[in-house]
């Protein structure tokens, strides 16, 4: 079957645990639509408004903190994901977007539905793939294989967020009457052993030692998903080492009785001299973006001695501009430890 490697993306995609397709209609994307609708493990939803549809996906892959597919046809179409895809990469919530093309060929010849689909989303994906758009090479298959595969790899390493792959597809787009979808079982699907980052013996007792010595310990807590191991971290790391904690409102920490939820309230009301008798010795982050204004000018202002922020891997943002050490951990591990 001439779409046979197309078709073999949903069987992929199920393998890697995706189980959430939202396709959006069009004839240019038929063979993905095709694909997805007749996987039996994966619940298909279709949805016309493309802007919408990127939202909805947005929402199931949170929910299920597995990536969701998205999947339209060619042209400006795909443009509408973009509000979406742009919130899933500074969210870090995996996407898979499939946006089906025309062939090369029609490119700026006034052909309709044809615009420069390439890199689209630009900089906010992780990562941006092209599938081949003739399949009559040997080794084609292999080739759509091993991107899918990578692409779902990508789509769920830290930090997680949307991946975008361009499908050029020529005519004929569906199948030949009577002829069966089906999908190639033996097929080449590559797994990743995740580790985790643990520092070292010798690390922990720098650490340590830097702990000790600090007389005001403060964590900033960012936005997060739930954690309950996290909490119970959290809150022993507190209770020993006498630290405080302020976790902002989308922190999902708000279990913690000894969280500092209303900071930018009392540091908006109270004095200078207030202020600087808050000052830490010891900052520690983790989590992405706070929301408190007024906590972030504060400890711009009143810096801490250290900052070490706390996260598996990637590049970190100096927020509260006094970074000091960048701890590639888990936080929940690094707090036990």
């Amino acid at each position: 079957m001439r779409l046979q490697p197309i078709f073999d993306i949903a069987e992929i995609c199920a393998w890697h645990g995706i189980h959430q397709a939202i396709v959006c209609p069009g004839s240019r994307c038929a063979p993905l639509t095709l694909a997805f609708s007749r996987h039996e493990e994966i619940t298909c939803r279709t949805l016309s408004d493309e802007r919408s549809a990127g939202f909805v996906a947005l929402g199931i892959a949170q929910q299920t903190r597995m990536p969701s597919v998205l999947v339209c046809t060619s042209g400006s179409a795909a443009y509408n994901f973009a509000p979406a895809v742009a919130e899933a990469f500074f969210q870090e919530t995996p996407l898979i977007i499939l946006t089906a093309d025309r062939p090369k060929e029609w490119l700026d010849q006034l052909d309709g539905q044809t615009i420069r689909q390439e890199n689209l989303f630009g900089k906010h994906v992780r990562k941006y793939y092209e599938l081949p758009q003739d399949y009559n090479h040997q080794e084609t298959p292999w080739h759509i294989h091993r991107i899918i595969n990578e692409a779902n790899i990508a789509s769920q390493e830290y930090p997680k967020g949307p991946i975008h792959i361009n499908v050029p597809l020529r005519e004929p787009l569906y199948p030949e009457a009577n002829e069966k979808i089906v999908f190639t079982k033996k097929i080449k699907k590559v797994a990743v052993n995740q580790s985790e980052q643990l520092i070292t013996q010798g690390e922990q007792k720098k650490l340590m030692e830097s702990l000790a010595a600090s007389n005001k310990v403060l964590l900033v807590a960012g936005q997060q998903e739930y954690n309950s191991g996290l909490v119970k971290a959290i809150e022993k790391f507190c209770k020993v080492n006498k630290a405080a904690l302020t976790g902002d409102i989308i922190s999902n920490l708000h279990s913690l009785k000894g969280n500092v939820r209303y900071s930018d309230v009392f540091l908006a009301s109270c004095g200078e001299s207030i202020q600087q008798s808050l000052q830490p010795d010891l900052l520690i982050s983790f989590g992405k973006s706070v929301i408190s204004k007024n906590l972030k000018l504060f400890l711009r202002k009143y810096q801490p001695r250290q900052h070490w922020h706390i996260q598996p891997s990637g590049p970190v943002a100096d927020t509260f501009q006094s970074i000091s050490q960048i701890i590639h951990c888990n936080p929940k591990s690094f707090l036990n430890r």
